[in-house]
């Protein structure tokens, strides 16, 4: 299949509303020349949907425009989408989503997202034009020169720039969410304001956390800021998730064996232990 753009070597297109395909405009003819061809009208272009094809496997995806002022972006939509289909919200960041950046968490939020879509077969990737928190790419790099200079966060680095630390807007997504029919989603995030702008459109939202590890220590710090500032659920140390567990079930068994030897104040001591590595869990779970 080829883009719609003048130069087109075949006339194989998907078809057209009404089943009209584009070899029947031109009554069958396959011209030698790229350039025989004139662009279709707007109003005879095909549907967006096409496969996508990502690790090895097919996906069936169409693009929807969000052209509303200050708020726009695409709405991706992948298989059959229903009520409680997975959907995120993902503010366009260049570093994070093309360059392959680890100081921040964009990048491996997109790439979980996606894994989870195909995984279900089926989920809407909202892509926003905010780069920047919407502040746009030369106010983001600018802040990033003052985090670099000063050692401050890009919320603090916004503010000395007399920007907005949060321009975003998502009253458009909730609006096209509404307008593919659903009434209820599974929103892939860690903000409550975009679960709240969803809500206002009338939408039933089950937030599901996305929680990456940082890839580095700007990561991390970055990561600290948005739950600080922005009030994003996230961790407050990552490795607690794996490591606190497993901390928590050898004290436990250790006051145990103690108390069972005829030292239960021991016991009773270590216990409280287990209980205060726990505590220290619980915080960096959520």
């Amino acid at each position: 299949m080829t883009e719609d753009r003048p130069g087109l070597t075949t006339t194989t297109r998907p078809p057209l509303p009404g089943g009209t395909r584009v070899h029947r405009l031109y009554s069958g003819l396959r011209p030698k020349s790229p350039r025989a061809l004139d662009p279709l009208p707007l109003d005879q272009l095909p549907d967006s949907a096409h496969l996508l094809t990502r690790k090895g496997q097919e996906l069936r995806a169409r693009v929807l425009p969000l052209d509303e002022p200050g708020d726009t972006g695409h709405a991706l939509i992948f298989g059959a989408i229903t009520d409680n289909c997975l959907v995120r919200l993902h503010s366009r960041c260049l570093y994070g989503d093309a360059l392959g950046s680890q100081d921040c968490d964009c990048g491996p939020e997109l790439e979980r997202t996606m894994d989870l879509i195909q995984q279900a077969g089926a989920g809407v990737l909202i892509y926003l034009e905010q780069e920047g928190r919407g502040a746009g790419l030369m106010t983001k790099a600018r802040g990033l020169g003052l985090c670099d200079q000063l050692g401050v966060d890009t919320f603090t680095a916004y503010s000395l720039l007399g920007v907005e630390p949060d321009s975003r807007c998502y009253e458009s997504a909730g609006r096209s969410l509404a307008g593919l029919g659903l009434s209820s989603v599974q929103l892939l995030t860690n903000n409550e304001r975009k679960v709240q702008a969803l809500q206002r459109a009338g939408l039933r939202v089950h937030a599901i956390p996305l929680h990456p590890r940082p890839q580095s220590t700007k990561a991390a710090k970055y990561l600290t800021a948005k739950r600080r500032h922005d009030k994003h659920s996230l961790p407050r140390h990552y490795r607690s998730r794996t490591l606190i567990p497993a901390m928590t079930a050898v004290v436990a068994s250790a006051a145990g064996l103690v108390a069972w030897n005829g030292l239960p104040m021991l016991g009773g001591f270590i216990a409280l232990a287990c209980a205060a590595i726990a505590a220290v869990g619980i915080t960096g779970a959520h």
